[in-house]
């Protein structure tokens, strides 16, 4: 009896010791494991264990956001919580600072939570505001415009861009601003300027945010990110002049006139329009060094293209894919006159205008393109509904296409089997110019 109770005892304490094991990690550990939680959850941890008692205190990560999950108290007003917050947390240098919470208030308050973060080396900062009536908008401490050690920093909403005279952010390389209020158009210029190192920027902008151009002007700008939501009647200007940038990502909703100055080390290019029409000409043209280019559009309008014809515009594209509305499939033909060297096409069609009584169309070219002769090795249709014009375009490029190894077409899921069943029939009956080509149909 004695024997067993003893076993008992060293099966608890054995099962004790390991189940504490985390408690043992050092706390440079305990502080990555914790840099995944909010700072709520975090704070949550102190009841574990006398070990775990104060251990939140030191992560450099801070993530605070006003919601009553957040909250240690629910009758705690989050300025009181963040407050708590910052007091107990001894942290000397902060890796991240995330701010989400809605401005009820003054909001000087807020102003001495972000000179802290400054205070602290901070590397990241996130800020996330949502106003109201009586207070819209946060104005920013001038002091973050001069933080030495910030690396990334993302504004969102409620927040009006005051930029001081004087900007000098030497370590940032990730600039996100979306859905801001702006001084004006020189205040964003003056910010990127003093931006020497930033390699990655989203600017997600929209109509009353005081700006009526926007100039980006950034030596050592790799990735881009534009965003502009419909801005009525007015008209916004776009100008870039990043010599190094690789991967430009745009959504253009009838807005927009471009100004390209430089773009020329681009790798990858993503356009997304409502409507294609002249005033896009200046950025394709803009695309010419791209290799690998995405456009997303729904209709298209009929372009002057005198000054874009007579020569190969895409000449070191190997990869294009088409997300294309009804209207809008004309283009296709031109786009395959102008690139030379594709290798890869996928083709699918939006369905923004279903249900509008609008019929697709597509017209062969005159001549068949160099890539269709020499290069196009695969194509994918994506969404097929055994429509006129998809039918025409996989019997050209099937015919047509010298050196294909593989047509890849989906189906779209509307369709019946017995449809599915009669579509491939058809597929398979098209003369194919590649004898190497195989025809994969899903």
């Amino acid at each position: 009896m004695a024997n067993s109770v003893n076993q008992e005892i060293n099966v608890n304490s054995k099962h004790k010791k390991s189940s504490d094991r985390i408690s043992q990690l050092p706390d440079v550990l305990i502080h990555h494991i914790l840099s995944f939680l909010s700072t709520k959850e975090a704070m949550a941890t102190s009841i574990l264990s006398k070990r775990w008692l104060w251990v939140w205190t030191s992560v450099p990560i801070l993530d605070l956001q006003d919601t009553p999950f957040c909250r240690t108290d629910p009758n705690l007003h989050f300025r009181q919580f963040v407050d708590h917050v910052l007091i107990l947390n001894k942290t000397a240098s902060l890796d991240r600072f995330c701010l989400k919470f809605n401005l009820v208030d003054h909001p000087s308050y807020v102003k001495t939570w972000f000179r802290d973060a400054v205070s602290r080396d901070v590397k990241e900062l996130d800020i996330s505001v949502h106003g109201t009536e009586s207070f819209p908008f946060l104005k920013l401490p001038f002091a973050l415009f001069t933080a030495k050690t910030l690396h990334v920093l993302k504004i969102s909403h409620g927040v009006e861009l005051h930029v001081p005279g004087t900007v000098s952010l030497p370590c940032l390389k990730v600039l996100n601003l979306v859905w801001i209020k702006y001084t004006n158009d020189e205040s964003v210029s003056r910010l990127f300027a003093g931006c020497y190192v930033l390699q990655e920027l989203a600017l997600h902008k929209h109509a009353g945010d005081n700006t009526t151009c926007s100039n980006i002007s950034i030596p050592t700008l790799k990735t881009l990110f534009v965003r502009f939501a419909p801005t009525g009647r007015r008209r916004h200007k776009l100008k870039i002049n990043a010599p190094v940038l690789k991967q430009l990502n745009l959504e253009d909703n009838l807005t927009l006139e471009f100004d390209l100055e430089d773009v020329s080390s681009l790798v990858e290019a993503n356009v997304t329009v409502s409507w294609l029409e002249n005033r896009h000409i200046p950025l394709l043209k803009a695309l010419s060094n791209a290799k690998f280019v995405s456009f997303h559009w729904d209709w298209y309008a009929e372009m002057k293209w005198r000054n874009f014809r007579p020569y190969r515009l895409f000449l070191n594209l190997v990869q294009m894919e088409l997300h294309v509305g009804y209207g809008g499939w004309n283009l296709l033909s031109l786009l395959l006159e102008i690139s030379d060297h594709l290798e890869v096409l996928v083709l699918a069609k939006n369905d923004n205008c279903r249900g509008l009584g609008f019929e697709c169309s597509w017209k062969p070219p005159k001549y068949v393109p160099k890539c269709l002769l020499s290069s196009l090795s695969m194509v994918y249709f994506k969404g097929f509904e055994d429509l006129t014009y998809q039918l025409s375009m996989v019997k050209y490029i099937l015919k047509n296409a010298r050196v294909l190894k593989m047509v890849d077409i989906s189906s779209n899921g509307d369709l019946p089997l017995d449809s599915k069943i009669d579509l491939l029939k058809k597929l398979l009956m098209f003369p194919r110019g590649s004898k190497a080509c195989q025809l994969k149909f899903n």
